[in-house]
């Protein structure tokens, strides 16, 4: 089994538990407690800075073990937020990226930034409860989910006023980004099967289909520095970037 498919094991065990307490109708009738949703993406296109990021916060990954031992995610944000960033993404898987739920609403209730909730999602009550929790936008992971599934999640996310990140990392997954109903499609550098990290495979991908993508804008996500590999990157013409690690180890 490969890591991405242990951590999808993980979280289909989390959900399971957590379908016992809390059902969509619960979701549903609590969605007024929480913030307004969503123009997670039109905040980001709207950005004035050279670059238009996408400043992530989680305690640690399994590629990089634990980034910050005292972990505070609402004071992250908020230095984010001073540094003029607009939008966030959150963690909150907990078996593999120390994340939890009350991190995201935290930082959405607390700061006026766009939050991303970065998570492993693979069924309709996570969407509801993105929604909930006070998520503008959900990340949706090509090598896990099915093209009909894929459409399907964009559909309900779309319904609940929830913007849709989906990314890929293998060329071969395609197919199922191509014909969805989006504007915004992230390239992962990092296999999440194996993760291992090539800064400049996103890069290689968006040239080698770049007519396939002249319809999307294109996020390059993971593995990336905050200098020279972005204006790389901008000189073949993206400009938008998820980055995590490079950014959090420079509040260190």
């Amino acid at each position: 089994m490969n890591q991405l498919d242990t951590i999808f094991q993980s979280k289909r065990a989390q959900v399971a538990e957590g379908k016992k307490t809390q059902s969509i109708d619960f979701f549903i009738e609590n969605f007024n407690q929480k913030r307004n949703s969503g123009n997670f993406f039109n905040t980001l296109d709207s950005n004035r800075n050279n670059f238009k990021i996408i400043a992530e916060t989680k305690k640690g990954s399994p590629s990089a073990g634990i980034i910050k031992e005292q972990y505070d995610p609402l004071s992250i944000a908020k230095s984010y937020e001073e540094k003029g960033y607009k939008n966030i993404s959150v963690l909150t898987e907990s078996g593999y990226f120390y994340g939890i739920n009350s991190d995201l609403t935290m930082i959405a209730l607390n700061t006026s930034l766009k939050v991303l909730r970065k998570d492993f999602i693979f069924d309709e009550w996570q969407i509801y409860e993105s929604k909930y929790i006070g998520a503008d936008c959900i990340l949706l992971i090509a090598e896990y989910l099915s093209e009909a599934q894929i459409s399907a999640f964009i559909k309900l996310a779309k319904s609940l006023d929830l913007d849709v990140l989906l990314e890929f990392h293998e060329e071969q997954q395609l197919s199922k980004v191509l014909n969805q109903e989006l504007d915004h499609v992230g390239i992962n550098n990092r296999n999440l099967k194996n993760l291992q990290t090539d800064n400049m495979h996103a890069l290689r991908v968006f040239k080698k289909y770049r007519d396939d993508f002249q319809r999307f804008s294109i996020i390059a996500e993971s593995g990336l520095s905050i200098s020279k590999d972005l204006e790389i990157y901008q000189n073949e013409g993206i400009n938008k970037f998820l980055i995590g690690e490079g950014i959090l180890k420079s509040l260190l």
